[in-house]
């Protein structure tokens, strides 16, 4: 009885958007308003990215990416080295000296390329943003400072835009679907941030605290008939395993020793077999119990949702597929914060280091794929081979440096771990939230506000709906309304806080505030709006926006 209205309301609003479909020349019955305004703004963004890029001077990180990607290019080689973090950008800032030459505007036509495209593949949201919010998106994305700064300099920031983006479609198209292909596309987006730089790890995290709390949402919801106890047994096991994981993660943090991997370059660190510096045992063995604890809760947790739930029922939860894609392909490289726990140097690699490391990197290799055989062999299998092969081939720089795969292996992770308690640059907890996004990212901050009372209050209208629309709906505000607020936290909370991190937390503000500013205007009643004068209030509206 309740599905009517709300798909009244979003027929209308398709009605109201017809204006977008209007062809502009029969000879071109494809090139529709829609496709000619957004086409405008990806121009837009080749125009802003490619113009005058030579003349500004190369900065310091800069010089180290180009003459490390000349050297490759000349032949002589490139060695990861964590500091410099992933592989991939030395790879195609070579490529890009091999077909164009030598010279600073080649060296930026990678990172201009990556921005550019991520402009381009807001087009495929449009089931999410909606077909207004995305060129809303683009447009703010567009002009965005720092999406335009960092789409123009030779760091790793624009590499990391276009996988996030493809990253979170992957889940909203898995979410949806439930086709394989986007696990796949999950896993390749995964790994090809794991050889840009380590703030892959954040957004993994990211991803797996939201996939678990919509997993264990949706489960609590769910009808688990007379399995009263099993049921209160499962919510209490997670409690404990949350307790165990969190202080573990809160004392690390409080140690300078396990915090959120946000670091840069700006000092060169002795690499490899460099001292490392190690929490006293104490803290050391509280941890391990305190993950003891998480890792008993999360057994126990599963025991009583076998029992009663039903492993059939929770084979089907397709928030469990990603949860098995992305936490068993990287469990390997999580092996650093065991290694230090036990007191060895992750950044070793003496032969006696490369036993530390197998000891640790072994056993986690077999319970990923122990894990993965009792999940889903047959696509699980595939996943890893896509993840690792590329992994690999980027670590090893085209199998010319084998000791590539430790490095990246461990080193990435062991290096920015000892990073975060070094603190460069200084910058107070408050630094992104009321320093860097209202400077600069204010526009789709105080859009994705109104995101957060928009979406809270359509989601009221449609719950309990099992419409797609209301799938998606809570789907998108979900995951944009968490990405945003939990990349403020995470890189905050960072030891290292740099003006260039801002990246992470715009992107996902201009993703939030694209959608809600989007639903908002597909909602006007426009023949309405014109007998009201409204006019004024939006030419006044787009002068404060201007302003």
């Amino acid at each position: 009885m309740n599905e009517a209205p709300i798909l009244r309301v979003e027929e209308d609003n398709e009605n109201k958007n017809r204006w977008l479909d209007r062809i502009l020349s029969p000879a071109l019955p494809w090139l529709t308003v829609e496709v000619l305004l957004f086409s405008l703004i990806v121009l837009l963004a080749v125009a802003t990215r490619f113009y005058d890029l030579e003349t500004r001077v190369m900065s310091h990180d800069e010089s180290l990416h180009t003459y490390y990607s000349w050297t490759f290019s000349q032949g002589q080689g490139y060695q990861h080295n964590p500091m410099m973090h992933g592989p991939l950008q030395f790879h195609l800032l070579a490529l890009s000296y091999f077909l164009f030459g030598t010279n600073d505007f080649t060296a930026r036509i990678p990172a201009v390329l990556f921005s550019i495209a991520a402009v381009w593949s807001l087009w495929y949201w449009r089931r999410y943003l909606g077909r207004i919010g995305v060129l809303i998106a683009g447009l703010m994305m567009v002009i965005s400072p720092y999406m335009l700064y960092y789409g123009r300099y030779v760091r790793n920031e624009a590499f990391v835009g276009l996988l996030g983006l493809l990253t979170l479609f992957a889940v909203l198209r898995y979410l949806e679907t439930g086709l394989r292909k986007y696990l796949f596309l999950l896993a390749g987006a995964t790994v090809l941030h794991f050889t840009v730089k380590e703030t892959a790890f954040i957004y993994t995290a990211q991803m797996l605290l939201f996939l678990a709390g919509y997993f264990v949402i949706h489960i609590l919801s769910e009808n688990w008939e007379d399995k009263k106890t099993e049921r209160n047994g499962f919510i209490a096991s997670l409690i404990a395993a949350a307790l165990g994981i969190g202080g573990a993660l809160g004392l690390g943090l409080v140690g300078n020793q396990q915090g959120v991997l946000a670091g840069d370059e700006t000092v060169v660190p002795s690499l490899p077999g460099g001292s490392l510096s190690i929490s006293s045992l104490g803290a050391n063995t509280w941890i391990l119990l305190l993950v003891v604890l998480g890792l008993a809760g999360m057994a126990a947790a599963g025991y009583f949702l076998i029992r009663g739930f039903s492993l059939e029922r929770v084979r089907q939860e397709r928030t469990l597929d990603m949860l098995m894609i992305l936490g068993t392909l990287i469990l390997p490289l999580l092996a650093p914060i065991l290694i230090v726990l036990a007191g060895f140097n992750p950044l070793d690699t003496s032969g006696e280091g490369i036993l530390h490391i197998l000891a640790f990197v072994v056993p986690l290799g077999i319970v990923s794929v122990l894990i993965g055989y009792w999940w889903n062999w047959a696509t699980w299998w595939r996943a890893a081979l896509l993840f690792y092969a590329i992994f690999i081939v980027f670590y090893t720089s085209l199998f010319t440096n084998g000791p590539g795969f430790f490095t990246g292996l461990v080193g990435s992770l062991g290096y920015w771990l000892e990073q975060q308690g070094v603190e460069r640059g200084s910058q107070p907890w408050y630094y992104y939230l009321l320093v860097q996004i209202p400077v600069y990212e204010f526009l789709p901050f105080l859009a994705s506000l109104l995101g957060l009372g928009l979406g809270a209050r359509r989601l009221r209208q449609s719950r309990a709906k099992e419409d797609p629309v209301s799938h998606n709906l809570f789907n998108t505000y979900s995951l944009l309304g968490w990405w945003s607020f939990s990349s403020i936290v995470a890189f905050s909370i960072a030891g290292e806080k740099m003006p260039w991190l801002t990246y992470h937390i715009a992107l996902p503000l201009i993703l939030f505030g694209g959608w809600a500013l989007g639903a908002i205007i597909e909602r006007i009643d426009w023949q309405s709006a014109r007998q009201k004068n409204a006019w004024l209030s939006l030419a006044l509206l787009a002068v404060f926006t201007l302003g």
